[in-house]
């Protein structure tokens, strides 16, 4: 199972193999973890949706017509379990709990082998950061955190959110506008 394809065991989930399951499940959880902390920001409810994430997969495997590639399907999946988890709740979570080492953050700031005062910087810098993330709205947040955290392409995140790839481009290029404008009162601040 371990060199099988997504479809592969997407078609063996579908036929009750738990083995195609676990090892769906190991190779894309780190995945679905990074989307579902980063739109809800807290650790607990993010895992609460990779497992009613996975819950959904395993049931919805043997309706995969392969329309979209598998790695879209599962990103719109993990994405709207987040979502109308973050709605249920009914309130605004700021990501401002988050730790440095929160998922994602790795590949915005640099290695750790940095002197005290530059550590303290990276890490005033880290918590700005996500204070600007969580303050956008909804869907800039969705699509920053699914294009910039987790790599996929402008097509790839439009077939997630089921919008156009120009609805992307705009919605990432006001996402970007904005947290350059609330980083850049920040450095602005810090600089006088």
């Amino acid at each position: 199972m371990a060199r099988a394809t997504d479809k592969e065991l997407l078609a063996a989930i579908a036929r009750r193999d738990n083995f195609a399951g676990r090892e769906f499940f190991l190779r894309h959880r780190q995945g679905a973890f990074r989307v579902a902390y980063r739109l809800l920001g807290n650790e607990a409810d993010a895992l609460d949706v990779v497992e009613d994430a996975f819950v959904k997969i395993m049931k919805a495997a043997a309706g995969f017509r392969g329309e979209a590639s598998v790695r879209t399907w599962f990103y719109r999946i993990v994405t709207n379990t987040a979502l109308d988890a973050r709605r249920r709740r009914s309130r605004f979570v700021a990501l401002e709990t988050a730790d440095e080492d929160a998922p994602g953050l790795k590949e915005i700031l640099p290695s750790r082998e940095e002197s005290p005062p530059a550590a303290a910087l990276r890490k005033e810098t880290a918590q700005k950061i996500r204070e600007a993330v969580a303050l956008l709205g909804e869907k800039h947040r969705t699509v920053f955190v699914l294009v910039v955290v987790e790599g996929l392409s402008y097509r790839e995140t439009a077939g997630v959110l089921g919008i156009s790839p120009g609805t992307v481009m705009s919605r990432l290029f006001y996402a970007r506008k904005y947290l350059q404008e609330s980083l850049r009162k920040y450095v602005e601040t810090d600089s006088e």
